[in-house]
């Protein structure tokens, strides 16, 4: 096949620090250094990425409403630089789109109304853009097996269409060891230790409520205290009322932290946990993997299909269950050790670069028919 123009839709670079926005750093970042012999355009709202990427042709389009960018301005771009493929990381194609389009699907939370994660109109939009998106797409791209069966069977789309391409980890993330920058980390943070880790924003798709309920359940048994990361988010405000509040002299939340001092938090808690009741693929296991941090995680969605033996799996929504956890955890030192090694070996199949390649072999074997 000939060499293609591979268009890429970069606007999320622009969004706070998360899972969706590390997912697609991630990728774009393997995909402009392994797509040759592609021609890689990337577009941005914003002039703050340019000569990021100098392997990549960079665009930048004018900060405008996402909705006026994604269906008015990329598509009439991507026209202008007459792209063969557009890659759309946030799931939702252009809907005038003037080339094949192929579409990055993290989940399909917004089908699932018993989550209550997200606000009436965004989840009528995404429904609706996700549905328009996984049939028009010529490609369907997913980073989890769990993802791609519900893209299929929400959408009705074939599932020769889908392509599971999982996804990475920052090459940053791996255990710290150096006691001064460990000693500063704990200092600007005021960490108390031991502690238990929950990387995750404030939100009810995180099961705060009820990993609230079960600490308080053991905190008579253990000495550990709890520390959340990550902001406030949709439906919050119970949650973070029992933080501030009968909790507070055990449970903290150190809200938006540097990326840079994440390594040294997975490296100084005791133990990570994120039984969260819905992911797409859930980077933080990943991540906790890679730093050698001993993790608990829920049996629900892609949780254990990421995980595999590496992680302790609980009920996500049975408390007890997480209690119980979370306990044997903190008495366990030969549990922790077992975890933190098979955590070592189960992140090796998770990196970027089996992530793009898996996408660009799709592609390319796909392309002709």
């Amino acid at each position: 096949m000939e060499p293609l123009r591979i268009g890429i839709s970069a606007r999320g670079l622009n969004s706070y620090f998360s899972g969706p926005r590390e997912y697609i750093e991630g990728f774009v970042s393997a995909f402009v250094r392994l797509a040759a012999p592609h021609q890689v355009y990337l577009y941005y709202n914003t002039d703050k990425f340019k000569g990021r990427y100098p392997q990549a042709i960079e665009r930048i389009l004018p900060e405008t409403h996402y909705l006026v960018w994604d269906h008015i301005q990329l598509p009439m771009a991507l026209a202008r630089d007459a792209i063969d493929l557009a890659i759309y990381p946030k799931g939702a194609i252009s809907l005038f789109s003037p080339c094949r389009a192929a579409s990055i699907i993290l989940d399909m939370g917004y089908f699932y109304p018993k989550l209550n994660a997200y606000k009436m109109l965004d989840t009528i939009y995404q429904r609706a853009i996700l549905k328009y998106s996984a049939r028009r797409a010529w490609g369907v791209f997913t980073i989890s097996q769990h993802t791609a069966d519900d893209v299929v069977r929400l959408t009705n789309i074939t599932a020769a269409k889908v392509q599971n391409i999982y996804g990475g980890v920052y090459e940053h993330f791996a255990p710290v060891t150096d006691k001064p920058m460990l000693r500063s980390v704990r200092e600007r943070y005021n960490i108390q230790t031991p502690f238990i880790f929950y990387p995750t924003t404030i939100s009810p798709r995180k099961n705060i409520e009820r990993v609230l309920d079960a600490f308080e359940q053991v905190q008579g048994a253990i000495p550990h205290h709890l520390y959340f990361t990550g902001k406030m988010s949709w439906k919050s405000s119970a949650a973070e009322e029992r933080i501030n509040g009968s909790l507070s002299a055990r449970v903290h939340r150190l809200g938006s932290v540097a990326p840079e001092d994440m390594p040294s938090l997975y490296s100084l808690a005791e133990f990570t946990i994120y039984p969260s009741l819905f992911e797409g693929l859930g980077i933080p296991l990943l991540e906790a993997f890679k730093c050698g941090s001993p993790t608990l995680t829920s049996d629900q969605s892609c949780l254990p299909e990421v995980a595999g033996d590496a992680a302790l799996i609980v009920e996500g929504y049975n408390v007890n269950s997480i209690a119980e956890g979370m306990k044997k955890l903190a008495q366990s030192p030969s549990l922790r050790a077992d975890l933190r090694q098979k955590g070592f070996e189960r992140v090796k199949r998770f990196s970027w670069e089996n992530t793009t390649q898996t996408a660009l072999e799709w592609i390319n074997a796909h392309w002709e028919q």
